[in-house]
C-alpha cells in the first residue's frame, strides 16, 4: 500500500469513527468519504480488524509526533518536574482543542472496540507498552521517585482526564487543578 493511500484510508477511518462511531466505519464508507474507487479500502484492508488496526496505528503515530515535539521542548530547557508538568498540561490542552477533537473521540471509540475485539486489544496493549516505556524513561531522566509506578499512573490519569472531556462540547477543563493533579501523580509511591 502506498504511504499516501494508507494515510488517507487511516485518516478517513479516524474521522468516521469520530463522526459516526464504530457502526459508521465500513470499508465502503471509507471509500466514499476518501473519494476512492469502491473496493479500494477492501483491497488494502481485507478485514474490519485490518482497517481498525490501521486507524489505531495511525492514531498512535499522530500522538507520537505530538509527544516528540514535547520532547524537543523539554530538551530545550533545564530538566525539571515543573517544566515536565507544564509541557504535559500543554499537551492535554492541545489534544482537547477543537482541531484535535475528532482524534480524541476516535481514540476512545477504538479503545471501546478493542474491549470486544481481541486482535485489536493486542495492538492497543502493544502500543500502550510503547508509550509506557517512553514515559518511564522520561520520568527516570527527571529523577521522579519510583518511575515504574508513576508512569502507569500518569498514563491512566491522562486517559481519564481526556475521557472526562470527550463528551463535552464546551470544555470544562481546569488547568490549575489539572496541573496540581499531574504533579501529585509523579510522586506516587509503591505500596509496601
Amino acid at each position: 500500500m502506498s504511504p499516501d493511500r494508507k494515510t488517507l484510508i487511516a485518516d478517513t477511518a479516524i474521522a468516521l469513527l469520530a463522526e459516526l462511531g464504530a457502526r459508521g466505519l465500513t470499508h465502503r464508507a471509507v471509500d466514499t468519504r476518501a473519494g476512492l474507487a469502491l473496493g479500494s479500502t477492501s483491497f488494502y484492508c481485507r478485514t474490519r480488524l485490518d482497517l481498525l488496526t490501521l486507524a489505531l496505528r495511525r492514531h498512535a503515530a499522530l500522538d507520537e509526533v505530538d509527544l516528540r515535539a514535547d520532547v524537543q521542548v523539554l530538551m530545550a530547557s533545564a530538566p525539571s518536574e515543573d517544566v515536565f508538568v507544564d509541557t504535559l498540561l500543554a499537551r492535554l490542552q492541545d489534544w482537547l482543542s477543537p482541531a484535535k477533537r475528532d482524534r480524541l473521540i476516535a481514540r476512545f471509540e477504538l479503545f471501546l472496540i478493542a474491549s470486544r475485539e481481541p486482535g485489536l486489544a493486542d495492538v492497543v496493549d502493544g502500543l500502550r507498552q510503547h508509550f509506557l516505556q517512553g514515559t518511564q524513561r522520561s520520568l527516570q531522566a527527571l529523577g521522579v521517585p519510583d518511575p515504574a509506578h508513576a508512569a502507569p499512573a500518569l498514563l491512566t490519569t491522562v486517559d481519564g482526564l481526556l475521557f472526562a472531556q470527550v463528551g463535552r462540547q464546551a470544555l470544562g477543563f481546569d488547568p490549575v487543578a489539572t496541573r496540581a493533579l499531574l504533579a501529585q501523580v509523579l510522586h506516587l509511591q509503591a505500596s509496601a
